[in-house]
């Protein structure tokens, strides 16, 4: 039977190839030399140490584009079940992911800049955030409906706020802590993410854990996503601004 770390990097693959091989190539808008700058200021390899990346790790930049809606809207958080707290996307998605090899669990961080059209739109997009956030609180727990061990409970503990950075940018977050009560597997999956907003872009960055046993995210990883944040979204600013 592959190992939950096998399963979770096979969905991880997977997933991310969904995202990328379903979007026509024609349908991108934005300009080859618009790519190759964004690549140059967005989440590298030495920047996801910071946040405990080993030096085994695979990475992956992407363009998408969507002729309707976004590519990928961005998640604020998970509740009970598969009942997911979501946003609104760009049309234009440019990311960039870092999944550590290292270890018995998965630890990945991802880093998605949503390209609107104006500020007016991006500014709109962000506002939903704001208040969608306030939904992403508190402890959910629920029993799968396909699982007739009625013991077998995922709890998820959830909490957000706002944070400001020494330099006064201000971005969301949310930390989120889930665990498989199965006392067989002892499965948990920690994330935290961020959400930013600098002119007609919104930045999300995702730092994920998870696997038997996995440890919750450290204060000290939770603010190397910060400061992550802020760099990161400083340079995008310094870019394209």
């Amino acid at each position: 039977m592959p190992s939950s770390r096998t399963l979770a990097l096979t969905a991880a693959v997977a997933a991310f190839a969904l995202i990328f091989t379903s979007v026509p190539a024609k349908a991108v808008t934005i300009s080859p030399a618009e790519v190759a700058d964004a690549y140059s200021v967005m989440l590298n390899t030495t920047q996801a140490k910071l946040v405990g990346i080993g030096k085994e790790n695979v990475s992956n930049f992407g363009v998408a584009n969507s002729t309707k809606g976004s590519p990928d809207a961005p998640c604020l958080c998970l509740l009970s079940g598969s009942t997911s707290i979501k946003g609104k996307g760009a049309q234009d998605l440019i990311s960039s992911e870092v999944l550590s090899l290292d270890g018995d669990n998965v630890t990945t961080i991802g880093q998605e800049v949503h390209w609107f059209a104006n500020e007016k739109k991006a500014k709109k997009a962000y506002d939903l955030l704001v208040q969608k956030i306030k939904a992403c609180e508190g402890q959910h727990t629920h029993t799968p409906e396909s699982n007739n061990d009625t013991s077998l409970t995922i709890t998820r503990n959830i909490t957000n706020s706002e944070k400001k950075a020494k330099d006064g940018d201000t971005f969301l977050w949310v930390n989120s802590e889930t665990i498989l009560g199965d006392p067989t597997a002892n499965f948990s999956d920690h994330s935290y993410t961020t959400f930013r907003l600098f002119g007609n872009y919104i930045q999300v960055l995702d730092l994920e854990t998870e696997g038997n046993n996995a440890p919750a995210l450290t204060k000290k990883q939770m603010t190397a996503a910060d400061l992550l944040t802020d760099s990161l979204g400083d340079a995008w600013r310094g870019k394209f601004m």
